[in-house]
């Protein structure tokens, strides 16, 4: 083509299309239009207050069906998929401040951010849904059997209408105690709280979900440098950040609270891991009893297998076996196969709280020196680390007015709906004490939101 020709149909064209570099890149702006709801406005909490005197009635597969209601809900959406830590659902809750409910919505398509973002204000038209219990926590979609489907993409704009607003979450702050099924489905913040030391050691620091035994879930435990409870922070292993590694510091949560597949425990959810923001190098980590563990004597200073035994006999021989709490809840002899174990779970013992001692009887360690402490421990149904082991040269008769000194043991996680692996804690130093020792084993959690199931075996203290 002729050069000079090309120049002119090119400025012709221009002309007649108005082109000029800055329209060329220029892209209008997008408005949302406030929705006209015709119908009636009723709460998050109007709905879950339903839906609770159905499951009094019906048992824990009710469901409330919503047909020519004509009702509608609104609130705030608190999650975001934009990191993959949440998929095909949308979190929110009733309002952006001081938030007092919040529902869970199963929604089949992805990605939502781009449509219903982190603070966007929605209202749910209810007419065709049905709400109900999954996995533990208030759900709306649509109904399928006993359970509760997701929301078809074809259907969305229908159900799920955005508002004009979107507004700034401020998020509820509370503790690891005020954890309740009411703030289930909540922005929440949780301060001074950091992962627990076995997940964050120097030489082998935990990834947020990218561990071998992570399978959908990664599920790490973060404590209180307030209280000492602790509670799981649970990661997709499809999400973005599955690979980063844990911080070591202390500091704060802002996510959802919600609960693990099974239901059966509170569970802390990040929509990226900015939501963490752990920036004081002091941790609060327990003062443990820190003796060498100094290589393997001979001597067998103590020694409990359990083996042909019943609780009661352990007492008889000076075992304190004492829930100080007030309930029945206590440790108990049991077996598989062959093998005999001491075992404790509060699953189904309908105590909200337990504190359970399982203290060995009297321990002369005046005769030897270098002594270890041996044991093998095995969790399984496991919704808490709730299992914690402590010394004392000095105990008064009450674990309550003991001086304990808790021992660096290593508590194994078990999965969720079976049984982990006996795992071989120690050698454990003992060394540093003196005279007469008790080792104590205690269990604090509450039914039904810590439960884990630990056996005990194997028992040994040696020494030289």
């Amino acid at each position: 083509m002729n050069t000079k020709n090309f120049f002119w149909i090119l400025i012709v064209s221009c002309t007649i299309m108005g082109c000029s570099p800055e329209d060329e890149f220029k892209i209008s702006p997008v408005t949302i239009d406030e929705p006209q709801i015709e119908g009636t406005l009723i709460t998050i909490d109007a709905i879950l207050g339903i839906l609770g005197q159905k499951l009094v009635e019906d048992g824990e597969n009710a469901k409330v069906v919503f047909e020519d209601t004509n009702n509608f809900i609104q609130g705030y959406v608190v999650s975001s998929d934009k990191a993959s830590n949440f998929f095909k659902e949308l979190v929110f809750q009733d309002k952006h401040t001081n938030p007092s409910a919040g529902i869970r919505v199963l929604i089949d398509d992805n990605p939502l951010f781009t449509t219903y973002e982190f603070g966007r204000k929605i209202y749910i038209k209810l007419d065709g849904l049905s709400l109900g219990i999954e996995n533990g926590i208030p759900t709306l979609g649509i109904s399928e059997g006993n359970t509760i489907g997701a929301i078809p993409s074809f259907f969305i704009e229908e159900v799920v209408i955005r508002s004009s607003e979107t507004a700034a979450i401020t998020p509820l702050e509370i503790t690891i105690e005020d954890f309740t099924d009411k703030l289930v489905n909540v922005y929440i913040k949780v301060n001074h709280i950091q992962f627990t030391k076995n997940l964050v050691l120097e030489d082998n620091t935990f990834t947020f979900a990218a561990e071998n035994h992570d399978k959908f879930d990664g599920e790490r435990i973060v404590e209180s440098c307030t209280t000492g409870r602790n509670t799981i922070l649970s990661t997709s292993t499809f999400s973005d950040f599955k690979g980063l590694k844990l911080p070591n510091q202390q500091g704060s949560f802002e996510g959802i609270l919600t609960k693990n597949f099974l239901g059966n425990t509170y569970n802390l959810v990040l929509n990226d891991p900015l939501g963490l923001v752990f920036e004081n190098e002091t941790r609060c980590d327990p003062i443990v009893l820190e003796c060498p563990a100094i290589s393997e004597g001979t001597i067998v200073v103590f020694e409990e297998d359990f083996s042909d035994l019943k609780i009661g006999d352990l007492e008889d021989s000076g075992w304190i076996n004492s829930n100080i709490t007030g309930g029945k809840l206590k440790y108990k002899i049991d077996n598989f196969g062959e093998n005999q174990y001491a075992q404790i779970t509060g699953y189904r013992s309908k105590e909200s709280l337990y504190k359970v001692w399982f203290i060995t009887p009297d321990i002369d360690i005046s005769t030897s020196i270098d002594e270890a402490l041996h044991f093998d421990l095995q969790a399984g149904y496991d919704n808490g680390n709730i299992l914690e082991v402590f010394a004392t040269n000095n105990f008064t008769g009450d674990p309550t007015t003991t001086s304990w000194i808790k021992l660096d043991a290593i508590i194994p996680r078990g999965p969720l709906n079976a049984f982990g692996n006996a795992t071989p804690a120690g050698p454990i130093g003992l060394s540093c004490l003196e005279g007469t020792i008790r080792i104590g084993f205690r269990y604090i959690g509450g039914d039904p939101r810590a439960t884990t199931r630990y056996h005990i075996d194997n028992i040994k203290i040696i020494g030289k």
